[in-house]
């Protein structure tokens, strides 16, 4: 009896052990908890409260925070949906489809698209591609979706084939034109046309207007361009593109090494409803049109006034931009002796009061990176001229502190990473700004990190080879560059239409989101390419480029 109940204590205690270590995944010599390691002494760490509001095709995929509509993801209704040229915001009772050139959303609600008897406490995302999300109403009863992207002159509708179609109207003058809505002036001068299916009508009833959409279950909503001569016969041009539904969007881009060029190629998949168009109308931005290579298709449509400049608007489902890269510098060369008054001392002195500095135990990972930075900075200085032992003693410093930020240990609060599986997201702790709770600045904060795990390689060769895979976790969570990863979203900082970085991982601003640092976020994007150069992962290299 004895030795059962030894042999059953043994069994309990390896699996408590197993169970206290199951939070540990080790990755080459590095680690990260799976579990929320608690906070620190100060109440630091945290993370994203809730799950994120998704529904249908958006299921069971690493969700992508940092976009121009993340605040869905974590609000019922938002107010801040700024696609270039609508200007959006959710409602219990649909979408409020406004235009406001630059600013706040107001409290108006000009126009409204939704059901007849919708009332849905919360918008969820249903699906989304690399530049447009579709948004789901459900109350049980009713369901209505709408798909919005970046550029698109175009909101695109369905709804459960018995619901019936409910539009109100507050501000502009409305016309109906068969299965056509015309409405001008709507707000600040913005004119929209709605279309039903062909053979449609529409009926009103005090600034009501419903349809059946003749047993259809899909219709859109253009902006009209500004400032045309004759509005019903651009609503009629405009026409041809209102049954033309964009399924996924795609940007893929490939860098040549050898002419330095990166190419972008934007398609769009659609599903055409009725008629024989198969093109969407697309709107491109400045740095796209500006960059077009000589083969793609041209915009030679009209165009839109919006916060990025000139929108010009392109029939067609495909187009390419191009790219030279010139290349980076690791530092600047070692020129110094040519400018005049230069004192070799004076530099050493400075190298001398930074050489020996301890970073703070007391930081966080914002402020962490910085202090990193600091001595990559100088000691890259000190190897310039030659002062191996102040090269030496600030990389140690910073290969101990990286090293530490690196790995997990149980019970560990401070310089740790946490995977997040509700947000597909790595934590590092104690945060800064908001990095952890509202997923921030990671771009920031990681960019730091990879440079001084570059820094190492290049002076210590052959560290890679035990901390790289745990970096990689940084750049694959920051910016991820396989759409299959099961782990992280792809390109999680990173607009591929908008052509640049967002720093608010829930777009919490009034005015939509962020990109706050443009440098910290090319600090990132230089960061990559260090990295992918010096440990040959050309993937990582040429998504550095790329971004």
């Amino acid at each position: 009896m004895k030795k059962v109940l030894k042999t059953i204590f043994l069994l309990l205690c390896l699996f408590l052990t197993i169970s206290l270590n199951a939070e540990i995944v080790n990755i080459g010599s590095g680690s990260y908890t799976t579990t929320f390691p608690g906070t620190d002494a100060a109440g630091r760490n945290s993370y994203p409260s809730g799950s994120p509001q998704l529904s249908g095709n958006a299921l069971g995929k690493p969700v992508p925070t940092n976009d121009w509509w993340s605040s869905l993801l974590n609000q019922n209704h938002v107010t801040n949906l700024f696609n270039y040229p609508f200007t959006l915001k959710t409602v219990n009772t649909g979408l409020v489809v406004s235009y406001i050139p630059q600013g706040v959303i107001d409290d108006l609600l000009p126009l409204t698209v939704g059901l007849e008897g919708l009332s849905a406490d919360q918008c969820t995302v249903s699906d989304y591609s690399d530049w447009t999300v579709t948004m789901r109403w459900n109350d049980g009863t009713h369901q209505l979706e709408s798909t919005a992207g970046i550029g698109m002159p175009f909101l695109y509708f369905t709804k459960n084939t018995t619901d019936v179609v409910q539009i109100s109207i507050t501000s502009g003058i409305v016309t109906i034109n068969n299965e056509l809505l015309i409405i001008e002036n709507c707000k600040n001068g913005a004119d929209f046309a709605i279309y039903a299916p062909t053979g449609s009508t529409w009926t009103e009833n005090a600034g009501i207007y419903t349809s059946n959409l003749n047993g259809n279950n899909y219709w859109s909503l253009a902006f009209l361009p500004p400032a045309v001569a004759n509005l019903t016969s651009v609503a009629n041009e405009y026409k041809q593109y209102a049954y033309t539904f964009p399924k996924k969007t795609t940007a893929s881009y490939t860098y040549n090494t050898t002419t330095g060029v990166v190419q972008t190629d934007f398609v769009v998949e659609t599903d055409v409803k009725e008629g024989t168009n198969t093109n969407i109308l697309q709107g491109l931005l400045p740095h796209q049109w500006a960059h077009l290579t000589s083969s793609s298709a041209q915009p030679e449509g009209y165009s839109y006034n919006c916060i990025r400049g000139e929108l010009k608007t392109l029939s067609g489902n495909t187009f390419s931009v191009e790219n030279t890269f010139h290349g980076i510098l690791a530092t600047l060369p070692y020129v110094d002796t040519l400018s005049t008054g230069f004192s070799l001392a004076q530099l050493n002195t400075k190298i001398d009061a930074i050489k020996d500095n301890k970073i703070d135990t007391w930081t966080d990972s914002y402020n962490d990176g910085q202090l990193l930075n600091r001595l990559i900075q100088t000691a890259r200085i000190a190897a310039e001229i030659g002062d191996t032992v102040s090269l030496n003693s600030m990389l140690t410093t910073i290969q101990e502190r990286l090293e530490n930020w690196l790995t997990t240990e149980t019970g560990e609060v401070a310089f740790t990473f946490y995977y997040n599986q509700t947000w597909n997201a790595l934590l590092g702790y104690p945060s800064g700004h908001g990095q952890d709770s509202n997923l921030n600045d990671h771009h920031f904060h990681w960019g730091y990190m990879i440079h001084a795990a570059a820094f190492i390689e290049q002076y210590r060769p052959g560290w890679a080879d035990k901390w790289g895979a745990m970096v990689n976790m940084l750049v694959r969570d920051a910016a991820g560059y396989d759409r299959n990863d099961t782990q992280f979203p792809y390109l999680r900082s990173f607009s591929p239409y908008a052509g640049h970085c967002w720093a608010n991982g829930f777009a919490t601003f009034p005015q939509g989101n962020d990109q706050e640092s443009t440098s910290e976020s090319m600090q990132f994007n230089s960061a990559l390419i260090h990295w992918g150069a010096i440990t040959g992962n050309t993937a990582i290299r040429d998504l550095g480029v790329y971004l």
